[in-house]
């Protein structure tokens, strides 16, 4: 798998968010639905590539001082290495971001008491 993401990543660099990144996204999204039990990570790709092929373009920005290419590589690099506890938070909080789910903000004492 790390290997395909690799292979990702440097279509993406050397061709932006091409057709080609959308079929071997496709093809990852096969891997993880054949190999991996997480249907979440399976939907985080289909949507990715859906992006890409409704808008031209990677527009999910989670990290909003950067471009769609960097965001996407972004959320490839935590998908590497999905087990790791923090990049199963972070994933989670994009798979929000692509799913239109606003965060929780967390209420201070004195909104708690009023």
């Amino acid at each position: 798998m790390k290997a395909q993401i690799e292979k990702i990543k440097k279509t993406l660099a050397a061709e932006g968010a091409s057709a080609n990144v959308v079929n071997q996204l496709k093809e990852l999204r096969e891997y993880v639905k054949a190999q991996l039990n997480e249907p979440g990570y399976v939907r985080m790709l289909r949507l990715a590539y859906e992006n890409i092929e409704e808008n031209g373009d990677y527009t999910f920005l989670f990290l909003p001082d950067d471009d769609g290419k960097t965001n996407l590589a972004y959320m490839l690099d935590l998908f590497a290495d999905y087990n790791n506890k923090y990049n199963r938070e972070e994933l989670q909080e994009v798979r929000n971001l692509m799913e239109g789910i606003e965060p929780e903000e967390e209420e201070d004492d004195e909104t708690a008491e009023a």
